[in-house]
């Protein structure tokens, strides 16, 4: 009786001890957290803090969230409380200066109307009284300087703490750098010519009107604006001497360029034949004319392929994917780790990309940012414009040799134009032959990556267009401009998107099944053309003696091959098969490890524990006992 007393109260008294904990844990212990994700998702990051830290003025934060009238939906609930934890953590770290404020507007009440008034976007709750919940954020400064996010939505979770550092700093900057840009391809918005419609800026431009002050320049002008602290170039093509000129001494000026050269634009429209309106001409590349080997770079010709990075694609319907070779996906290991705008980035895709390198006899400091694999060669743009994804497999031959996608040039430059301005070109006060300062550009073989389906999901709600990205193109460029005039703090917060990781093992598999079906895809090729000669000879041979009818050889061969064609068809299905197999055995195995294998070794554990501790009660009973 006594031992059971015992054990009842040691029952309630553990039951107490473990509520004591809770609450003391909530109480001093709430804004603690331990963060084990890979990327460190839940911790402030180095940029952010620095963001807060520089902080002049106060600002607050108002955090407007419908709680009573959004409690029965459990994903808006836990997202809250993800952004207002985090929150608090930013007003932890800014030593005062972030004040933090979270409004429940009801229905037709003050805070519903200044949300109303800061532009939040409501979410009808299809009530009779047309009553709407509000998630959003509103901050302000002490300058009457306002920046809001209208809605903060759930799918945009792995840019959250990019989104709200980034207001922050908006609020903290008196003055923005000046970005100008010069490009040939329609980045800030066209007339779509089906519907006539204005199509909207590119979302990397609309990212960086948000952050700089932007001067759009025509390919025509012949002077760099003075106040620019940076130039950025897209796929410059057909400049004129003049304008040649105005970039080659801005750089030497100013020493801050960032260009994207492309030797083939996937995205470009092909231009028209002056003679012939309704043929078009092939595409050319861009490369800066004589200013690139001014600066001691030299872009090869063609585009690189890279087996190890090829992306499965299909250009047809009723054609399995393949492996098209200038169509890369990278990941982490092909980007330079110790440059800041390239460190944190986990995956880009880049098409048709180009291969920079250093001149021979450069003084200048060349550094690759980006790279491919050793199993890679470069592949020329002629026939570019009807992709031939196993034509380009069929003829690859690896050069084993690594190259250069995107490059950081730094050093004193050298004008392309040693004999002076160029006729028709406007000569600033003092006409420079070298690097006033050291120079510090950015130079990329590829214009596309920028193009919004390459790296992002465009979406609009409620008249605001939402951008998701599933890879880090838009971090890249937005890295490099913040890099190359100054602002780095943001660096560090951008890159920490989580985006679906692959299954290595499975791509793999299925490059080694997209092998076997090659293999037999070329053999069904080579009978076909054997096929079709020796039915060339029999037919040669027979001369005009033979009728319309065909031999009995000739119908043997057919038959021949159509049986040979049925066998390799069968073979065909049977490596797919295969295939599918592997991968539902690997997909098994995955599911059993992730839902089954752990909570069974929890249980293990937990077993062997009652079981350890159950034995150490025996011997001590059997102790008193034996006492």
């Amino acid at each position: 009786m006594r031992r059971g007393v015992l054990s009842t109260g040691s029952l309630v008294l553990a039951v107490v001890l473990l509520l004591a904990i809770n609450i003391l844990a909530a109480t001093v212990l709430g804004g603690w957290r331990l963060d084990l994700t890979q990327n460190r998702l839940y911790t402030l990051s180095d940029g952010s803090r620095a963001v807060v830290e520089k902080l002049d003025e106060p600002i607050t934060l108002n955090l407007f969230f419908s709680q009573k009238a959004l409690r029965d939906v459990p994903q808006i609930q836990a997202y809250a409380a993800r952004v207002q934890a985090l929150l608090k953590e930013y007003a932890e770290q800014s030593n005062g200066k972030l004040q933090l404020k979270v409004i429940d507007p009801e229905p037709f009440s003050d805070s519903e109307d200044r949300a109303v008034q800061f532009g939040l976007r409501g979410m009808p709750l299809g009530g009779a009284g047309g009553e709407n919940a509000y998630f959003g954020l509103a901050a302000t400064n002490s300058t009457d300087g306002e920046e809001v996010i209208p809605f903060l939505s759930p799918s945009s979770e792995d840019t959250l703490e990019y989104d709200l550092t980034r207001l922050i700093y908006k609020l903290s900057q008196t003055k923005r750098p000046v970005v100008a840009v010069m490009s040939s391809l329609p980045v800030n918005g066209s007339i779509v010519p089906m519907t006539q419609q204005q199509a909207p800026p590119w979302a990397v431009i609309e990212q960086l009107r948000e952050l700089f002050e932007v001067r759009v320049l025509s390919s025509f002008d012949k002077k760099i604006p003075d106040e620019a602290d940076l130039l950025i170039l897209i796929h410059p093509k057909d400049l004129s001497p003049a304008t040649l000129f105005a970039i080659d001494q801005y750089a030497l000026r100013r020493g801050r360029v960032l260009a994207l050269l492309d030797p083939y634009s996937d995205v470009e429209a092909p231009p028209r034949d002056p003679i012939m309106p309704t043929m078009t001409l092939p595409k050319t590349g861009s490369d800066l004319g004589p200013l690139l080997g001014a600066w001691g770079v030299q872009m090869q010709d063609g585009v690189v392929g890279d087996r190890e990075a090829a992306r499965l694609v299909s250009f047809r319907e009723d054609a399995p994917p393949q492996e098209y070779l200038v169509w890369l996906d990278l990941k982490a290991d092909r980007f330079d780790s110790k440059d800041v705008v390239t460190a944190r980035l986990s995956q880009m895709y880049m098409n048709t990309v180009g291969a920079l390198g250093k001149k021979a006899d450069a003084g200048i400091e060349f550094t690759p940012l980006i790279s491919s694999s050793k199993q890679a060669t470069l592949v020329s743009t002629e026939g570019l414009d009807k992709p031939d994804p196993a034509g380009l497999l069929r003829d690859f031959k690896p050069a084993d040799e690594s190259y250069p996608f995107a490059a950081r040039v730094q050093g004193t430059l050298k004008t392309a134009f040693p004999d002076g301005p160029p006729e028709g070109a406007e000569a600033p006060a003092q006409v420079l032959k070298e690097s006033a300062t050291p120079a510090n550009l950015i130079l990329i073989a590829d214009a596309d990556f920028i193009y919004d389906r390459f790296w992002a999901q465009i979406g609009e709600f409620r008249g605001s267009r939402i951008v998701e990205p599933f890879a880090d193109n838009g971090a890249f460029f937005i890295n490099a401009v913040d890099n190359l005039t100054g602002s780095g703090d943001l660096i560090n917060v951008r890159s920490q998107g989580t985006y679906a990781r692959p299954f290595t093992v499975v791509q793999a598999m299925n490059r080694a099944a997209q092998e076997q079906f090659r293999a037999a895809e070329q053999r069904l090729q080579a009978e076909l053309q054997q096929t079709e000669q020796r039915l060339s000879e029999l037919q040669s041979s027979r001369g005009e003696q033979a009728g319309p009818l065909m031999s009995a050889e000739q119908q043997q061969e057919i038959a021949r091959f159509q049986a040979e064609r049925v066998r390799l068809r069968r073979e065909l299905r049977e490596v797919q098969h295969q295939l599918r197999q592997d991968i539902d055995r690997l997909e098994t195995r995955l599911k059993f490890v992730n839902i089954g294998l752990i909570p069974l070794l929890i249980g293990f554990a937990a077993a062997l524990v009652a079981l350890t501790r159950g034995r150490g009660r025996r011997s001590t009973g059997e102790r008193h006992v034996a006492g």
